[in-house]
């Protein structure tokens, strides 16, 4: 049975269809007006949620006893799906930074090391491979090339600036992301719909990682471990290999969260974020130059 495995042909071939889509969506709105550009992208986040609840019908989803534990807010970019309809007119220009970032990069991260296509795990239970191409693989790839596409040209098009000055808010807006996906966690638990033995077991549901890292992901226990101390290496609630709830993430999340922030100011801002480390001429920001004009 073909499977989707790091390095493989299949692995390979969803990578050239992501960016054969982005050429494709690229080339396709270039020549349309602003409001054309507005609706199409709007319409790819809300044809994203139809993408999302499909899975209660897919299988293995259809396996489980309580589905709309499945489509929840059970992980990042489970929030993302269900709240980017609403960041898309957020005002706030952090809630905007976090929708175009954690969206890009969930997006590109997925691509790069699709877990849940190439994993045998499911819902903390081994229920062996996915086919590289059955229905549950595709409407994986497919949301989260949404969650890309849609941030991304966001950003191709001019909808919003990010700034090196917020830069800093990113890995906070993260931490605040893991403890509502604890907090859904925690309710689904209390009515039911999860064994509370299961609770903070990293080898059962465990959604992204709140509770540790699971055995078939090492090597990014390894990537993540780095930076965390042995004081939060244990769960005092729970009899086994577990680290301490969601605060675990707090210095790996500063850290990369921090590197991925920067990478998007040093993208996206460029000038701004090289005066800020003083790799360009000093000269006032940008955004004071505004400012100072208003």
């Amino acid at each position: 049975m073909p499977v989707v495995q790091f390095g493989n042909i299949y692995y390979f071939i969803y990578i050239a269809a992501f960016f054969l889509l982005t050429l494709i969506l690229v080339r396709f709105l270039k020549n349309k007006s602003d409001t054309y550009r507005y609706r199409f992208i709007y319409g790819l986040i809300i044809f994203n949620l139809f993408v999302h609840f499909a899975k209660i019908f897919i299988y293995p989803y259809t396996t489980v006893d309580y589905i709309w534990t499945k489509v929840s807010f059970e992980n990042i970019c489970a929030v993302s799906v269900l709240t980017f309809p609403l960041l898309f007119f957020a005002k706030n220009r952090v809630l905007k930074d976090y929708m175009i970032m954690v969206g890009i990069a969930s997006g590109i991260i997925t691509f790069v090391f699709p877990v849940d296509a190439m994993s045998e795990y499911f819902n903390g239970a081994i229920l062996g491979y996915k086919h590289a191409f059955s229905l549950e693989t595709i409407r994986f790839y497919t949301s989260h090339y949404i969650l890309f596409a849609s941030p991304f040209l966001m950003m191709h098009y001019h909808m919003h600036e990010l700034s090196i000055k917020r830069a800093y808010q990113g890995p906070i807006m993260l931490m605040i992301i893991l403890v509502i996906i604890f907090i859904n966690e925690l309710l689904i638990t209390l009515v039911g719909w999860v064994p509370a033995e299961e609770f903070f077991d990293p080898a059962r549901r465990n959604p992204s990682f709140i509770f540790g890292v699971r055995g078939d992901l090492s090597g990014l226990g390894v990537v993540l471990g780095v930076f965390v101390p042995n004081f939060l290496r244990v769960n005092p609630w729970f009899n086994g290999d577990a680290f301490f709830p969601v605060l675990w993430l707090f210095f790996p999340a500063i850290f990369y969260g921090g590197l991925i922030s920067l990478s998007f100011s040093f993208v996206y801002d460029t000038n701004n974020t090289l005066r800020f480390f003083k790799l360009k001429s000093k000269l006032p920001l940008l955004e004071d130059n505004q400012k100072l004009r208003e």
